[in-house]
């Protein structure tokens, strides 16, 4: 199929991606049937999408923006613990589109997953990422050097992980060598540290209020890409219809993501008091320090950072191979991602090699 194909035209991209941003009621109804009418014969009535996510990150912001107003199929939604899971519903067929983070496709290319493609892509580069490696008060460990001969515990193959083994290499100590790394499922890490059975572990932002703020060694500032994909099997990308209603999905996944910016409030009450267990302020110091991860259109620099995640997995030892990243992404929904994000005003931050 010619790359036109698969694309909407850059002004229907407009006028259907305006009706999940705020507009009234006919606005948004008359928006969304001009696509409906464009797509008609792509997109047949009864078509369904299955989306699996981790922790409602895709559908809280589509239903708090409604950006599923009127779509022209069906979305279902998902929740599975870990993107392991995630990628085994999309290549059961129990899944059309999938939601992780950064490590699991270099991972599960390493492992011989060769089906998969990114066809979304959000980023986060330059901040901390909510990651932040952090010390028991009573452990004696006041830097990051002091951690030499010291139990840290993190989830392998993650995000974290890398942070992890890049802040202690940044202090001269090697993860698999100089410290007694303690491997163990996300889940598992915060009640691990609370009861003393490590000096030290990587936890996130909401987990680091959930244990009473222990002392900050580092955290992911020049490290993290905050990098999360939308992933298909490659060979859902045959179905013209399927391409045509992902490609309406991402539309609307997009301005449910640019809605959080211009609902910072609502969204710090839903997503970090009510879904993360702490205070508002304690969210809105979060939200104020990382943001808001924005989709990039699937680009050479976008490429580009996310193969430093396949880097930092093979040079961590996680992979065996240095996988390259570039046969598992496709940017075909470009023109969507960047239409919406001019029609909401979002320009994401510069990806800085």
């Amino acid at each position: 199929m010619p790359r036109s194909g698969w694309k909407l035209s850059v002004a229907l991209t407009a006028t259907l991606l305006a009706a999940a941003c705020g507009l009234s009621d006919d606005e948004a109804g008359e928006a969304i049937d001009s696509v409906q009418i464009a797509t008609k014969g792509e997109v047949p009535p009864g078509a369904k999408l299955v989306v699996a996510e981790q922790n409602a990150t895709q559908s809280l912001p589509w239903n708090l923006a409604g950006a599923g107003k009127d779509t022209p199929y069906s979305v279902e939604f998902a929740d599975f613990s870990g993107g392991a899971a995630v990628i085994e519903a999309l290549r059961s067929g129990a899944a059309d589109v999938g939601s992780i983070g950064e490590a699991p496709v270099p991972i599960a290319v390493d492992s011989g997953v060769t089906d998969l493609v990114t066809i979304g892509l959000q980023a986060n580069p330059g901040t901390s990422g909510g990651y932040y490696l952090v010390a028991r008060p009573d452990s004696g460990v006041n830097t990051i050097e002091d951690l030499r001969g010291k139990r840290v515990a993190y989830p392998p193959g993650s995000g974290r992980h890398m942070v992890t083994a890049a802040l202690l290499k940044q202090h001269g100590l090697d993860l698999r060598t100089d410290v007694q790394p303690v491997e163990l499922a996300g889940a598992e890490v915060v009640p691990t540290f609370a009861a003393g059975a490590v000096e030290a572990a990587i936890v996130l932002g909401n987990q680091y209020y959930q244990l009473g703020e222990p002392p900050i060694l580092g955290d992911g500032k020049g490290i993290n890409t905050g990098i999360q994909s939308l992933i298909v099997r490659k060979d859902i990308l045959d179905d013209p219809a399927k391409v045509a209603a992902i490609g309406d999905y991402v539309g609307r996944a997009v301005a449910a993501n640019n809605w959080k910016d211009t609902h910072a409030d609502e969204w710090i009450d839903e997503y970090y008091v009510k879904q993360q267990g702490i205070t508002f302020d304690q969210g809105k110091k979060l939200y104020e320090e990382d943001g808001i991860a924005s989709y990039y259109p699937i680009d050479a620099s976008s490429t580009a950072l996310f193969q430093t995640v396949a880097d930092g997995l093979f040079d961590t030892g996680t992979t065996k191979t240095r996988v390259d990243v570039a046969s598992y992404v496709d940017g075909r929904y470009n023109d969507i991602v960047t239409a919406q994000n001019e029609l909401d005003g979002v320009q994401p931050r510069p990806i800085e090699q």
